[in-house]
């Protein structure tokens, strides 16, 4: 891929293998030879025209002559990529108004050197991340976000959007609120707070306008949902609908705190009333057991992931919650017997279901009691 000209003054470049480049010396110096260059054949026209050495037709053409100069130089240079503005408003203003177009260039010049930085813009740095067969791909990703057509499905990771907001700009930012609002789910809470905590008010703002709308969209859907088991009270499946809906807007942080206190002990009414209808179930225990454990209410999470276990045929992703659980309990002979049993071989590639961190945990276990 080619190198992108700067869209700004201030915009550093990209080069042909996506490598971040400062603008050179050489191109600062061009710039003020050039506009030097408009000065002096501005002073030589204005001279010729104080002194009435040149006819009105012949001073025209010096002028245009000139201006016609000026301008292929400007351009020459222009096509590098370096002080696009600055030799366009040359070009310009020499042609139009001479002396002072030359003059007010210039000082443009002069302020822009005075005032450039090497700072990334944030598609410049977006861009850079991607290699260069795959920049369109991320060109395409870099508009969707910014037009409102990206959609947030169940495969796009929350960590994506939360590296983009620490490095956008505010329109981006803007952008980036308004998608996840618009798709948003519960681990998306942490963009939303980001943009909440923003230093731009205008992002602060929208952030709150996002929240209030998250906010009453799990309202209406918990109102939805009552309103289902109102007229079916056998309807387990709307009972569970209802427990995970709570679940998932226990532990946000975006919600009050009085609200996501509500909800977790909404979500474990309603689990524990499915569990009693389904005392087979293994579903019901497990989530509860999750709840228990982020309350620290180790000792009731792991006798519910003991329930779970013995109804689940999954049995490894629920061990490995109980021995969580049991290792904060303090219940270290369970952790040790539960390891023994479940993870006889503690690698990844033959757990898949298991994150290879607590996989690493159970390895040490293991050996500390084979010692």
């Amino acid at each position: 891929m080619t190198a992108r000209s700067p869209a700004s003054p201030n915009a550093v470049s990209l080069g042909p293998d996506h490598i971040y480049t400062a603008r050179p010396l050489s191109s600062h110096i061009w710039m003020l030879v050039i506009t030097f260059l408009a000065l002096a054949f501005s002073l030589f026209v204005g001279f010729a025209f104080a002194s009435s050495a040149l006819p009105w037709t012949e001073l025209a053409g010096l002028h245009l002559a000139s201006a016609a100069v000026i301008a292929l130089l400007c351009y020459w240079r222009g096509v590098k990529g370096y002080f696009v503005r600055e030799y366009c408003v040359l070009a310009f203003g020499y042609l139009l108004c001479g002396f002072l177009g030359a003059a007010g260039s210039l000082l443009l010049v002069i302020v822009s050197i005075l005032t450039r930085t090497d700072n990334w813009r944030f598609r410049d740095w977006y861009m850079a991340l991607f290699p260069a067969d795959h920049v369109s791909t991320a060109e395409d990703l870099y508009s969707q976000l910014l037009s409102g057509s990206r959609t947030v499905g169940p495969e796009h990771s929350v960590t994506v959007y939360t590296d983009l907001m620490q490095e956008a700009e505010t329109d981006e930012k803007l952008a980036i609120v308004t998608l996840v609002a618009r798709y948003f789910r519960p681990d998306f809470a942490n963009v939303i707070i980001m943009a909440m905590n923003d230093a731009d008010p205008t992002v602060r703002v929208l952030a709150a306008s996002a929240k209030a709308r998250i906010e009453n969209r799990f309202l209406a859907n918990v109102l939805k949902i009552q309103e289902t088991i109102r007229k079916s009270p056998d309807n387990f499946d709307a009972k569970m609908a209802l427990a995970t809906l709570y679940d998932d807007y226990a532990f946000t942080g975006l919600l009050d705190r009085e609200r996501e206190v509500e909800n977790r002990k909404m979500a474990l009414e309603t689990y524990e009333q499915c569990l009693r209808e389904r005392p087979d179930d293994a579903t019901p225990p497990y989530r509860i057991g999750r709840i228990l454990n982020r309350q620290r209410d180790f000792t009731g999470a792991a006798s519910m992931f003991e329930i779970a276990l013995e109804r689940s045929s999954n049995k490894q992703a629920i061990a490995s919650w109980l021995i969580e659980a049991n290792y904060n309990a303090k219940n270290y002979d369970r952790v040790h017997e539960l390891i023994a049993r479940h993870f006889p071989e503690t690698t990844a590639a033959k757990n898949p279901v298991v994150s290879p961190f607590r996989l690493d945990s159970m390895a040490m276990w293991q050996k500390g009691s084979t010692e």
